[in-house]
Parts: C-alpha cells; structure tokens; sequence
C-alpha cells in the first residue's frame, strides 16, 4: 500500500512539472495532427467501395464524380498513383479534355435528335448547321480588331455617298481621296476591301448565334408551317446588319449587341409566317397588349369590358381597336372543303347530293356568285330543257310539274309573285292544292321511277 501511494505522489509531481512549462503552439498543432493523418492514410490504403459493384448499388453523387474517387463508366476506385496528378488538375483549374469531348458529343446528338423529330427543319438547314460548326471562333481581341477594320470601311464608303449627295453627282477620286484623308484610291479600295472581308470573318464565326436563336424556337414546339431555315436566313441577314453598325469603341462585346438584332430579326420572320394573310408586327403587338388589358379588366370588373372602356385603357381610338380585332380575326378557308347547305333539297350531312353525285364546296358558291358567260348561260339552258323532256317522257304530266317546282326547274315567270327558285313542300302544296303529306309521297314516288328509268342516261352529268 505504501509503494502504491509513492507511485501516485511521483505521477502526480510529473503531471505539475509538464503543465507549468508552456508547449508551444506548433508542437500542439503537430501532435494533434498526427492521428488525423495516420487516419486518412489508412482510409486511402483501403478502398470502401465494395468488389462488386453495380449500377444499382452505386449512387450518383457529387463525391462520386470528384477526381480520385470514382470513374464515370466503370464505377471502379481510382488507384493511389492516379490521385496526385488529379489534385494537381484541380489545383490548376484545368479541366479533363475527355469530359469535354463527351459533352460535345452528346450535346451534338441531342441536337440532331432534335432536328430528326421537328417538321420545320428542312434537309439544307442541317448542312448548314453541320457547316458552321466547322469554323473556328475568334478572339476578343480579334473581335475587336475586326470591328475597327469594319468601321473604317464604312466610314470610308460614307464619305463617297455624302459626296454623291452634296454634289448632285458621282464625286471624281481627287474630291474622294481629299475628303478621306487618304493618299491614293488604292489605298481607299484596298482599306474597303479589307473592311468587306473582315465583316465576312466576323459573320462567319458568329453564325452560332443565330442557331442559337433558332434551336430555341424548334427546342419550344415551332409548328409544321413554320420552316427553319427561313427563321435561320433571317437571323444571319440580321447578324450582317450587325456587323455592319458595330463599335468597338463603346466597349460592349459583339455577341451582346448582334443579339438584340437577331432575336428582333427572327420573332418578325416567325410573326409572318404565322399567317397566310400578312399582318404588321405592330398590329400583332397591339393585340398583345389589348388581351392582357382585357383579361386583367374582366378579373376586376367581372365582367367583360366594353369596346370603349377597352380603347381608354389601351390608349387606343375605338376605330383603331376595332381594325386591330378584325385584322388579327381573319381566317382563311380552302375552297376545296366540303360544306352542308341545309337550305339546298336532298342536301345530306356529309355535304354530297342524294344521287351519291359530286360534293358541294366553297369553290361552287365562289363560281356560282361570278359573271357567267354566254357559252355557260346557253348551255345550263339546254341542260335544262334535256331534263325536262326526259322527265315528261317516263312521267306523268301532273309528276313532272310537282317535281319542277320543287327544284326551281319551272320557268319563274309563269309562277306567281312571291314564288321564285326551288320551293318547300308546303309552297308546292299551296300552289298545286294537294296536302303536303299527298305531294311528298308523289315526289317520292317519282323519284324511285327516275331512278330506274333515267339514272344511266344522267349518271355522267352528276
């Protein structure tokens, strides 16, 4: 028992010796990390992905996809030696050439998947896509160099024109050459030359833009009677234009001010394709802003707003509001459509005659309301009178008139004043003082005679 009291006085002596001499601070930090380091060593020896993995064990995570810790196809763990040169990717900031060859790949799939699945996207649109994508894309510093090489070209073809103006005449190459500055015309001619090939260069490298523009509009559900590459054709003129009016000197990049010109380029060629019958852009516009006004006026009101509250709200006389209604309510019609005139006898729901003969369609009412001819005129006449005597030949007399005024076939001038065209049933029986019930049966009747008497001699004329 003494020996065990000594041993604690000692170790407690010890511990009040090692307390009151301070330790310095890197000598804690030192000793503190040496576990921490052992642990992580440890961890790296031994893998902690199972041997075997499948795609349903594994989950996609961001540590999954970290350099050094698992592969994109294998799902396997990188080897030891592998790790330094992928914390030294990092460190630099560089990234793996392989990842950004897959994403062009597959961005370039989805691309053509896209245009494969849209009814716009013509077979030219394609090629030119493919053709594009084939130049290399410049600089800001290039950009900027081509721009001033740009606006020279312009500024030297502007001097020409306002000489031209001013003098009411083409102005002599000693006006042009004192007015530029220049020593020579050559130099004048190789300067626009060089302006001409450098708006080229800048074109060419930024016709991505415009696909861009375009693949927005495909990618949203463009129409079948919409085509892609007049969206694109537009765009690239837009994109010329831009080249054109560009100023490095204001410090704005190309692409942020030849945007505005192709988004603006591209939504007026969608806005008139959208309709066979051209409407202004602004009309389009003014609709836009009228069904907004509308809508938020009906949820405050309850109620639809009237003409006139509508035209104040919109700034708009109720002349213009009414032309802008009308303009954007136009439809158009194909005059080969089938129509039903129910006002038209033995006229069916399907639109064809009873006789199985030809359909009506708009092309009929369109002919009918046009001048006729004499040839047309003469011929109806004889077409008639053929009719006639074929019907006085197999039917009674009384059968014939009923089956004339029914389908306008009488002379209108031997029928009374009021009667004209082809009549009702109840029109017939007032003129011929037979029961409406009698003179549809004797129609009827007649009608199956004819149809075995005459309906090969007119089978041609239907």
């Amino acid at each position: 028992m003494a020996t065990n009291t000594q041993e604690k006085k000692l170790l407690s002596s010890d511990l009040t010796l090692n307390l009151s001499k301070p330790v310095p601070s890197s000598t804690r930090k030192v000793e503190s990390r040496k576990p921490r380091t052992k642990q992580l060593q440890q961890k790296m020896m031994k893998p902690t992905v199972p041997k075997e993995t499948s795609l349903s064990n594994v989950k996609h995570s961001r540590s999954s996809t970290m350099p050094g810790m698992a592969d994109h196809g294998s799902f396997q763990v990188r080897a030891q030696a592998d790790i330094p040169s992928s914390l030294e990717e990092k460190r630099t900031g560089s990234k793996n050439v392989t990842d950004k060859v897959v994403e062009k790949m597959r961005k370039k799939a989805s691309q053509e998947k896209m245009y494969k699945h849209s009814a716009t996207v013509p077979d030219s649109f394609v090629q030119f896509v493919d053709e594009i994508h084939q130049e290399s894309r410049i600089t800001p510093t290039e950009e900027v160099e081509l721009g001033n090489r740009v606006q020279e070209s312009v500024r030297l073809q502007q001097i020409y024109d306002n000489l031209e103006c001013e003098l009411n005449r083409e102005p002599t190459q000693e006006e042009w050459i004192t007015a530029s500055g220049n020593c020579d015309v050559k130099s004048i001619q190789e300067t626009i030359q060089d302006g001409i090939d450098a708006k080229n260069r800048l074109v060419v490298t930024n016709l991505r833009m415009v696909q861009r523009v375009v693949n927005l509009y495909i990618r949203n559900g463009l129409g079948s009677e919409y085509n892609a590459g007049d969206l694109m054709q537009e765009g690239t003129m837009a994109l010329i234009r831009a080249a054109e009016k560009f100023e490095p000197s204001r410090g704005f990049r190309f692409s942020t001010y030849a945007m505005y010109w192709i988004r603006a380029s591209v939504k007026r060629s969608q806005i008139l394709q959208s309709r066979q019958i051209n409407v202004p852009q602004r009309l389009h516009e003014t609709h836009k802003k009228v069904q907004r006004v509308a809508q938020e006026m009906e949820q405050v009101l309850g109620r639809k707003p009237a003409p006139a509250e509508l035209a104040k709200a919109t700034d708009l006389t109720e002349t213009q509001l009414e032309r802008c209604v009308k303009a954007m309510a136009q439809q158009c019609f194909s005059l080969d459509a089938e129509i039903t005139n129910t006002l038209k006898p033995n006229s069916m729901s399907n639109g064809r005659s009873s006789g199985g003969g030809r359909s009506c369609s708009l092309y009929d009412l369109v002919e009918a309301k046009a001048d006729e001819s004499e040839q047309m005129r003469l011929d109806r006449l004889f077409f008639r009178d053929d009719l006639i005597d074929s019907l006085r030949r197999y039917l009674a007399p009384h059968e014939v008139d009923l089956i004339l005024l029914r389908y306008g076939l009488m002379d209108e001038r031997t029928l009374p004043h009021g009667f004209s065209g082809p009549l009702t049933i109840s029109e017939v029986s007032r003129l011929v003082g037979i029961k409406p019930d009698k003179v549809r049966r004797m129609l009827n009747s007649s009608l199956r005679q004819l149809k075995h008497l005459i309906a090969h001699e007119w089978a041609h004329e239907a």
